[in-house]
């Protein structure tokens, strides 16, 4: 979202970015702080930080569907007073965005009832309520890939348009990966969350089976829960997969670009994506991605196999015969990573993402009918 909003200020918009922040004490924001620069606001506005149990004299967020966050949410849409509003995520952000009464714009990053089946939680299942509650109303609306719409034209008669997620210029446009990268035998893995959904366990159980076979592999881990003494490392250890794993955890995001450009490829094994930020980044510099055939959002993104490669993530045999097929072929992989940086191109490119959202705004702005969004899905 920082992408979009820079690339909107850039064309002479005044933009504010709107949130809330869950680790400031909520009296030190109520209803909002903000901060202003030349075409920028930011507001930072309160939130419970606890979705069930009271804390500070209030309930927990999730009883009431976040109604304190909403209203302190639309206290600042108030006080900036847009022309037209972009909500993303289809929950709280985007209910306050409609209980405004200004011209809204709404995109989806993430399929509720997906997300409640990988995760089945209270949170969740809650998290899903509000959404059933929230696209219905949604006369304007985006999904970051086909699959994504696909799975939310249960809940919405609504027309969906298909927007990918933007990468920055920076990266789109850099100069690729280094010139050692496909003999360079490290993988990487971008995940954040020691959990079922981003199968984190079968990848490192493939990466051991592979290195038996070449034992000069290495992996570097990066996000939540992989850090040195992380629940990732913690289960390696155990299982005697720790070897040649570097356990790096959350980083700032320039060393994750960085190791994209020296690896050999990323290993991204979630059994479920939208429009996943760390393999379109992958593929922008030329990084081939390894992921799931399966896995919704991802064979999109990596036009069906012939700019990545798509295999079984819930076998560690076929993950592992994927790394070891891409170190072992190096006209492969240059012809990889040609296609991923020119699907990302096609997908990603940030001024073309700008024009299609200044064009939706436009239309929410002007209260055109709804079918006045409906556009094909992108390439």
């Amino acid at each position: 979202m920082t992408v979009l909003a820079r690339a909107l200020v850039d064309r002479g918009h005044q933009v504010a970015a709107i949130s809330t922040d869950y680790t400031t004490p909520i009296e030190q924001l109520a209803p909002f702080r903000s901060f202003r620069a030349p075409g920028l606001s930011a507001y930072f506005c309160p939130q419970r930080p606890r979705s069930f149990r009271p804390a500070a004299g209030r309930l927990g967020r999730s009883l009431d569907h976040f109604a304190y966050e909403r209203e302190c949410l639309q206290a600042a849409i108030q006080d900036f007073a847009p022309d037209v509003i972009h909500a993303h995520w289809t929950y709280e952000f985007v209910w306050a965005a409609l209980d405004s009464g200004v011209p809204t714009l709404a995109t989806a990053h993430d399929s509720p009832a997906k997300v409640v089946r990988f995760t089945p939680n209270l949170y969740r299942l809650f998290r899903y309520l509000m959404a059933r509650r929230v696209l219905p109303r949604c006369e304007h609306l985006t999904a970051v890939s086909p699959d994504l719409a696909s799975d939310l034209r249960s809940f919405t008669s609504t027309p969906i348009t298909v927007v990918p997620n933007p990468i920055a210029d920076a990266i789109l446009h850099s100069p690729g990966c280094a010139a050692d990268a496909a003999s360079s035998k490290s993988f990487m893995m971008v995940l954040n969350g020691w959990t079922s959904l981003k199968n984190g366990a079968a990848a490192l159980s493939a990466f051991g089976a592979a290195r038996r076979s070449d034992p000069a592999l290495r992996l570097v881990c990066f996000g939540a829960g992989f850090e040195s003494d992380g629940p990732a490392h913690r289960w390696a250890v155990r299982r005697g997969l720790d070897a040649h794993v570097d356990f790096r955890g959350p980083v700032p995001h320039a060393q994750v670009v960085e190791q994209m450009r020296h690896s050999a490829a990323l290993v991204h094994p979630s059994r479920w994506e939208a429009c996943c930020m760390s393999i379109a980044e992958a593929m922008s510099v030329g990084l081939p991605v390894i992921a799931g055939r399966q896995t919704d959002g991802v064979p999109w993104q990596l036009d069906d196999g012939r700019a990545g490669v798509l295999t079984d993530i819930t076998s560690a045999a076929d993950m592992a015969a994927a790394m070891l097929g891409i170190t072992r072929d190096a006209s492969r992989w240059h012809q990889l990573s040609a296609a991923a940086r020119a699907r990302a191109r096609d997908l990603f490119a940030l001024d073309q993402v700008v024009d299609r959202y200044s064009a939706l705004y436009e239309a929410a702005r002007r209260g055109l009918p709804r079918a006045a969004l409906a556009s094909p899905v992108a390439p």
